[in-house]
């Protein structure tokens, strides 16, 4: 998945810090801000039992199918709608199969993200093809309309949705994020959208996934890894990745307000004061001053809004503080020319807490 912020090519820079702990697989790895649970899959993977949190729907129902769930679920309540069904974990196929082959119906998605369902609105969109609008709005709503009717539970809810989740940037007509669209098709915007088997991964752990503050949930619990990914800069996620939030919450019981070129939703209230230069720094302290852990492993580059001054001054409180970097690619849009930085600088801030709680 497209994603400012994505791990997955430092995974193995993550991991040597975390090996630096010495803390054997089955104790708690907690990754705070968790996205697209890259992370903390990873290290669910590992064996480790693994908290993965975020205040995007979106998140969380891949930290709900990736992370708190442990099996592929039998669908039962589907037994006798999805054909070929034979109660083993091999029917997620079947039910994928399904749900790819509906007859298409016209939604909230083709209506206001699609060219032919906005042609005679104020403004004609063109994030999706009409045919995959269409689709993403079936699919959703069957899905939807199996959690109303208990035919599936909130695991198997949130392992299909998940799979939707992950097929819609394959076809959308973007750069990089939504808060544009292209003007002309992108050529993987016209192929058509199929959704796949998610690849869960098995565990004896109990793994947890939530939806919290970042600051509220510090509070709560305990963890002997605490791997902290906040945002860098001033890039809110919820107006970034807004689409595929909107299809993660639904529009069932009222549909929400959209606005402008975009389609955009009013998302004052989930604006993260870690990309505000005026807040960030009060709640990172916040957080550090609250966290009940063993050791702390930030990672943050050189382009953020905090300057690595401040954030050890911080880091200090609760123990001798270690920085480890490393050179990566960064992300660039389509609007940035090639003035722009080509390459951050990753660092890793590594805390064995001694001191506070």
């Amino acid at each position: 998945m497209r994603y400012y912020g994505c791990k997955e090519k430092l995974l193995y820079f993550i991991e040597s810090g975390v090996e630096k702990t010495g803390i054997n697989h089955g104790s708690v790895f907690c990754d705070l801000f968790s996205g697209t649970t890259t992370v903390a899959r990873y290290f669910k993977s590992k064996g480790y039992t693994t908290f993965a949190n975020d205040m995007l729907e979106f998140s969380y129902s891949l930290a709900r199918a990736y992370i708190q769930n442990n099996i592929y679920p039998e669908f039962k309540g589907l037994h006798k709608i999805v054909p070929g069904m034979n109660g083993s974990e091999a029917n997620i196929n079947y039910v994928i199969e399904h749900l790819n082959n509906l007859p298409l119906k016209e939604g909230f998605i083709y209506k206001n993200y699609c060219p032919t369902g906005t042609e005679n609105a104020q403004f004609q969109r063109k994030y999706f093809s009409d045919y995959n609008g269409k689709k993403i709005d079936t699919i959703r709503t069957h899905i939807e309309e199996w959690k109303n009717e208990n035919k599936i539970n909130e695991d198997e809810y949130y392992i299909l949705l998940t799979s939707l989740i992950e097929a819609v940037p394959f076809v959308a007509n973007i750069s990089g994020n939504y808060a544009a669209y292209l003007k002309n098709w992108d050529p993987r915007a016209l192929k058509k959208l199929q959704m796949r088997v998610p690849n869960i991964l098995k565990s004896i752990r109990k793994n947890k996934a939530f939806k919290k503050d970042a600051n509220t949930l510090i509070k709560e619990i305990k963890s002997d890894i605490l791997y902290l990914d906040p945002p860098y800069n001033e890039r809110q996620y919820a107006s970034n990745y807004f689409i595929l939030e909107l299809i993660a919450e639904g529009w069932f019981k009222k549909e929400p307000e959209i606005y402008g070129k975009t389609g955009m939703r009013p998302y004052a209230e989930q604006k993260s004061a870690y990309c505000r230069k005026s807040s960030v720094k009060d709640m990172f302290e916040d957080l550090i001053t609250q966290a009940k852990t063993k050791y702390i492993l930030l990672s943050y580059n050189d382009e953020g809004l905090l300057s690595e001054e401040e954030i050890t001054n911080i880091l200090s409180k609760r123990g001798k503080v270690n920085i480890f970097e490393k050179a990566y690619r960064r992300y660039r849009s389509i609007n940035q020319d090639n003035t722009d930085r080509s390459s951050v600088k990753e660092k890793l801030y590594f805390v064995k807490v001694s001191r506070g709680n």
